[in-house]
């Protein structure tokens, strides 16, 4: 008697469909659990709340070092916009903010998403500044802050110096 045994090797067509339809589901299960553009949102709203924690800093400090608010009086200055005679947006002397702010900051935060609608902003008058910023996920925070717009999230000493 002559028995041959042939030795397969690979996988089989249905073998294959069941790993694919496996992956599928653990894929499709992962993706709605984490909520990728979900956490793409909340990660760039941390980050412009400590930019806006930097921005904040920067201005106090230079008011306790130079007894006045950097940049001119009741001039709107926002991420998005180079003002005349600045060499880039985020260089801290100047930038978007028309100040020498280097002793404060290495460099001046600009929006992640820095577009017309997410951007931050900065004003002052002689005695207040205000700074704010559009969020994507912490959308309460932008109600909580006490400013004059539930739009925008808004720090400062006179939140009601930009009028949105």
């Amino acid at each position: 008697m002559n028995i041959s045994i042939k030795n397969q090797k690979g996988f089989t067509f249905v073998e294959l469909m069941v790993v694919i339809a496996i992956l599928m589901a653990v894929f499709t299960i992962i993706s709605v659990l984490v909520h990728p553009l979900d956490q793409m949102k909340k990660a760039r709203d941390n980050q412009r709340l400590s930019d806006i924690n930097i921005l904040d800093r920067a201005a106090s400090e230079y008011l306790m070092d130079n007894e006045r608010y950097p940049d001119q009086e009741n001039v709107l200055r926002c991420s998005n916009i180079l003002p005349s005679g600045s060499s880039d947006l985020d260089n801290s002397n100047p930038g978007w903010i028309y100040e020498n702010l280097s002793s404060y900051t290495e460099k001046l935060p600009i929006d992640p998403l820095n577009t017309d609608i997410f951007r931050y902003c900065y004003i002052h008058d002689s005695t207040s500044y205000e700074i704010s910023s559009k969020l994507e996920y912490y959308i309460e925070k932008m109600s909580e802050d006490g400013g004059n717009s539930v739009e925008f999230f808004e720090v400062g000493n006179n939140l009601n110096l930009i009028t949105h």
